[in-house]
């Protein structure tokens, strides 16, 4: 299928439904921003950390509503924009009722895009909770070493379609201005990015540190996508992990930067899902 243009898709956007989603996050505030950024398609993915539900932490999330909440949007906005249902599952791999819920959750939400996301290793803190006021280096190093090796858990687990900010510790990191080598990790992506290659998990470009956290950084970082590249990854996709409507703002001229140095890299795809299938889409900026 051809384009006029550089198809353009953001698969990672909180609404209201999220228990961190800022003003405004209607799902109707956000199909106006998509459109007002002529962004071809957008899933909204509600954060659903599987671990936290089950603990009672975090709220359930009632999709039904949410795939009302978007037919009607639909229906009220005549643009071009592709609003799917899609959800952020979190660590549903860490235990045999995490695994069993996020199985029954998949199937009686018939979800157009299934994003998953580590933000905690087992039995650890979100890295986002931590207090990084006197930061204690070897700690935090055992830590992302422990995160790193847990993601191939989850990528083996693959019930979903892409894995979101694998390098997601690297994000507090940067805004708290610690300095932690990361490239000693590479190995333990390299097994990751075997096991999402073998079993075609799309890796997401999460570029929330580009205006967001403004650490000036995606995840993972252009070194990192760099390894995934030269293991033989070639399936990316685009994420603002936007939390409200009006951090669509910009999106455009922001995607276009990242894929000009994602061709430096030497990747020539961006990857979409059209009726749930993979196609890939040549960048073009």
């Amino acid at each position: 299928m051809k384009y006029e243009r550089m198809f353009l898709s953001d698969y990672h956007v909180h609404s209201a439904a999220s228990f961190d989603a800022g003003e405004p996050a209607g799902i109707e505030d956000i199909l106006k921003a998509a459109a007002a950024e002529n962004i071809d398609q957008i899933a909204v993915c509600d954060h659903y950390d599987v671990n936290w539900v089950l603990e009672g932490t975090n709220p359930k999330i009632d999709f039904k509503a949410s795939r009302d909440n978007i037919n009607e949007a639909k229906q009220k906005i005549n643009c071009k924009t592709e609003l799917l249902l899609g959800v952020e599952l979190g660590q549903p791999h860490q235990s045999a009722e995490s695994d069993a819920h996020a199985r029954e959750l998949l199937r009686i939400n018939d979800f157009d895009f299934v994003l998953c996301a580590m933000h905690n290793a087992r039995n650890e803190q979100d890295f986002y909770y931590i207090d990084y006021t006197n930061p204690d280096k070897p700690q935090l190093e055992a830590m992302f070493e422990r995160y790193s090796r847990e993601l191939c858990e989850l990528a083996a687990w693959g019930k979903f379609h892409a894995l979101a900010h694998i390098d997601y510790p690297v994000r507090y990191f940067k805004i708290n201005k610690i300095e932690i080598d990361t490239s000693k990790y590479h190995d333990l992506y390299k097994d990751v990015f075997k096991i999402m290659i073998n079993r075609g998990i799309i890796l997401e470009v999460n570029t929330s540190g580009l205006y967001r956290e403004n650490f000036w950084s995606v995840m993972p970082s252009f070194e990192l996508l760099k390894v995934y590249k030269d293991t033989g990854g070639e399936l990316l996709c685009m994420g603002s992990d936007a939390h409200s409507a009006a951090q669509l703002g910009g999106l455009c001229k922001r995607f276009a930067s990242v894929y000009a140095e994602l061709i430096k890299i030497g990747f020539k795809y961006i990857t979409v899902l059209k009726n749930k299938k993979i196609e890939q889409i040549k960048i073009e900026i």
